[in-house]
């Protein structure tokens, strides 16, 4: 059984990567699939979930992608899960009356709900701040200063943005 399902995965590990570079930097998707080794048509879709869910921002044109819709640290995990997996339900009668037909006489209920709580806490409590704060690659804290081995445009780019800061 999955909890986080491999799309999420990708997604959490795709804004973690984003988060490492200065707000407002536009990721092509190509960039990012690189980075993280995801498919990228796999990520296009997760990233088309994202944006519907105000979690990315869109960028149109020959130098479009997508940028972080909001700080890494206002990000949370449960924000994520729900944009990608729909609503977390541990068991499916915690979706409700018309999912389950022993709704009104299951004795499991109320430790399925206690234990959805749980989880539903823990995911708003991890933030993709938190997620880049956990990592300990090696060369991440380069990424601050916009270098990072980043191609073309988008280098040049981030380090004049971070210079001129």
């Amino acid at each position: 059984m999955e909890f986080i399902r491999r799309n999420t995965d990708y997604a959490l590990r795709a804004l973690s990567y984003m988060a490492t570079y200065p707000a407002g930097t536009v990721f092509s998707v190509s960039e990012v699939s690189r980075a993280e080794q995801i498919p990228e048509g796999f990520l296009r879709k997760i990233f088309q979930k994202l944006a519907v869910a105000d979690i990315v921002t869109s960028h149109r044109g020959p130098r479009g992608g997508f940028s972080l819709a909001h700080d890494p640290g206002e990000i949370t995990a449960l924000e994520i899960v729900e944009a990608i997996q729909g609503p977390v339900a541990v068991n499916r009668c915690l979706l409700g009356r018309d999912a389950c037909e022993r709704w009104d006489v299951c004795r499991l209920r109320q430790s399925w709900v206690g234990i959805q709580e749980g989880f539903v806490a823990f995911l708003k409590g991890v933030t993709v701040k938190g997620l880049v704060e956990q990592q300990a690659k090696p060369g991440r804290e380069d990424r601050e200063a916009g270098s990072g081995g980043r191609d073309g445009w988008v280098a040049s780019r981030d380090r004049d943005a971070a210079r001129s800061k």
